[in-house]
């Protein structure tokens, strides 16, 4: 239901604002000064000193003053709704019926804002709007045009300039991360023939050794080999799987029968692309943490791929406050960076952090 999903977005907005309430408090107070300064300006000059003394005893009032404060604190509530609410649906590419039930909730809270100040203060106007609504339709119209060019103006820079942010982070993360692959990339060939030195002389005496260094030799070519690399910074999903099953193998290898995990796939992948080192992260972070030696409680990892949506999601039982590894969260954190950067609006990440389990779930949405 739009009316749900907007009252569920104005929570986060409170919570979360794009554009600071304080920011366009400021700038309206601004607006308001010098259009007072005019007014001022030109009524002290008007040549019926009645006139002149009528209007100057006003805007010296405390009454004058109150209804500018109160003016500028309402607007300024209206216009931190108005830009934010819109960003934020712009930002989601919401559909045209949640505009139009925002915009019409909106414009309801402008009427009530604007004849809740002309009752107050200025009665006379008010009883005009009353008797013939359609008195004032020019004054309305004049109001909401004003709001609604900024708005489209206001949200067109911020989303142009978080673009701009995104695509300047997202370049130096990529060059970071070259730097990174060159420093240990010193001689990848002779690591391989490292390698496969040790797996040919190991086939002899266990098979158990000689399949670990082979699944070992798999894991880090794929973790330097970057051909697949495109110039969006993306790998084929199924590359992806295919380490974490790897990842997976080498920890059943490692230790044996104290580790049981379990790695479910549905739906077609295809050749679906993902940033790299994402899914693995979530899988390490849960390898890290478990306590898998229990095969009714494995670590379980399910990935499932519709038409719609990616989810990919990592479940484990949490190993005993004694034995547990202090975790510094940094993997985690990084990946949410790195899901911000490269997915904006258009992922989720659901993460239930309990005393005996953890449990954290990443939905990318179609077309991502």
């Amino acid at each position: 239901m739009p009316g749900i999903a907007i009252a569920r977005l104005l929570k986060e907005i409170i919570k979360h604002p794009r554009i600071s309430y304080w920011k366009i408090a400021g700038w309206l107070a601004v607006v308001l000064i010098v259009i007072n300064a005019k007014t001022y300006y030109v009524n002290s000059h008007l040549k019926d000193p009645v006139l002149r003394a009528g209007f100057l005893s006003w805007i010296s009032s405390w009454t004058y003053l109150l209804q500018q404060l109160l003016s500028c604190v309402l607007v300024s509530s209206l216009c931190f709704l108005v830009f934010n609410l819109f960003y934020n649906l712009s930002a989601r590419k919401a559909r045209l019926p949640v505009f139009l039930v925002a915009g019409g909730l909106l414009f309801a809270l402008y009427l009530m804002i604007d004849q809740g100040i002309n009752y107050f203060f200025y009665p006379d106007t008010f009883k005009v709007f009353i008797t013939d609504p359609l008195a004032l339709t020019s004054d309305v119209l004049l109001g909401v045009t004003i709001i609604t060019v900024l708005t489209v103006v206001i949200v067109k820079v911020a989303i142009s300039n978080d673009i701009n942010k995104r695509n300047k982070q997202l370049e130096l993360d990529k060059r970071e991360a070259e730097y990174e692959l060159l420093k240990a990339q010193v001689n990848p060939h002779f690591l391989f023939n490292s390698l496969n030195y040790l797996y040919a002389r190991s086939l002899p005496y266990s098979k158990e050794l000689s399949e670990g260094i082979l699944t070992l030799s798999e894991i880090m070519r794929y973790a330097f080999d970057t051909h697949d690399l495109a110039k969006d910074g993306m790998v084929l999903l199924k590359d992806e799987v295919e380490y974490i099953g790897k990842f997976l193998k080498m920890n059943e290898l490692r230790f044996g029968v104290g580790f049981y995990a379990t790695f479910g796939k549905t739906g077609v992948i295809g050749s679906r692309r993902i940033i790299p080192f994402v899914l693995i992260t979530m899988v390490e972070n849960a390898v890290k943490h478990a306590d898998a030696s229990d095969a009714r409680l494995p670590i379980r990892v399910l990935l499932e791929v519709t038409e719609e949506q990616l989810v990919f999601s990592c479940e484990n039982q949490k190993k005993a406050h004694n034995m547990a590894v202090p975790s510094t969260k940094v993997g985690i954190h990084n990946m949410k960076e790195r899901l911000r950067m490269a997915y904006g609006h258009h992922h989720e990440l659901l993460i239930h952090d309990t005393a005996d389990t953890y449990f954290i779930k990443l939905t990318l949405r179609n077309g991502h």
